[in-house]
């Protein structure tokens, strides 16, 4: 059976919000759905449907190009950025400037999420999505159990594990919690699944750790009243200089 068959036979019907009530109601659900776990974490995307594959796994030969993206950055960030302690640091500052990574951005916060939604376009001919996962089921399915700080844990060596597959062949997607080490990622309340060779695992087998919402375009109407009223706009959301110019032009330009 090819990938494309076992997406179609095994994805599970989205909740679907045509209104922004409806939308708040479908998280209840989903949450619901997922057993109403203390610990919820979202995601928002433009597009309904993207896949929730990080960068690194849709690049072709992404896998094979990790080793070589991450040492030139490594060299040629030294001058540049501050000094950090491990190569965990460094794989998160690859994923705050946009270079292909395993990791996959999540936030704790659902208006972090929904900003995420719609700030990327004003185009409401597209549905756009919030994913809401159960990150300790996922975590329980893939080995760790509980949600790890990779940087905290001298035992989890990202080359060892992810390059070279000792002690084990990481397959499957794990969450973890990144460090703050920029203003954005404390913005952000950011965290990660960090994934291993199986590239599209929550639509097959994490099938039962995750929900998706489908934001209608009437939905969206709701949603960005809601960001309006809740101060959340691309300076608070990306606390840096790129968010506020993106900020100003929104404001004055649409």
């Amino acid at each position: 059976m090819s990938v494309e068959q076992t997406l179609k036979k095994s994805n599970s019907s989205p909740f679907i919000a045509n209104t922004w009530p409806e939308f708040l109601d479908c998280i209840r659900k989903a949450r619901s759905k997922l057993g109403n776990p203390e610990t919820v974490w979202y995601r928002g995307m433009s597009r309904a449907e993207f896949t929730l594959v990080p960068s690194l796994l849709r690049v072709p030969n992404g896998l094979r190009k990790e080793q070589d993206l991450f040492n030139e950055y490594q060299r040629s960030a030294a001058r540049l950025t501050a000094k950090r302690s491990n190569d965990w640091e460094l794989l998160f500052d690859m994923q705050h400037y946009g270079i292909p990574t395993r990791l996959l951005d999540w936030t704790d916060v659902l208006g972090v999420a929904i900003a995420f939604a719609l700030y990327d376009t004003n185009d409401d001919k597209h549905d756009s999505s919030i994913h809401v996962l159960d990150p300790l089921k996922l975590n329980s399915k893939s080995g760790p159990g509980e949600i790890r700080r990779p940087t905290n844990d001298p035992d989890f060596n990202y080359k060892s594990i992810y390059w070279h597959g000792r002690p084990f062949n990481a397959v499957y997607p794990i969450a973890i919690d990144g460090p703050f080490q920029n203003d954005r990622m404390v913005a952000q309340q950011g965290a990660f699944t960090l994934h291993g060779s199986q590239t599209h695992f929550f639509d097959t087998d994490g099938q039962d750790c995750l929900q998706k919402i489908v934001m209608k375009p009437g939905a969206k109407i709701g949603a960005r009243e809601f960001l309006e009223y809740s101060n959340l706009n691309a300076f608070s959301i990306y606390p840096d200089i790129v968010g506020m110019a993106r900020h100003i032009v929104r404001k004055h330009l649409g």
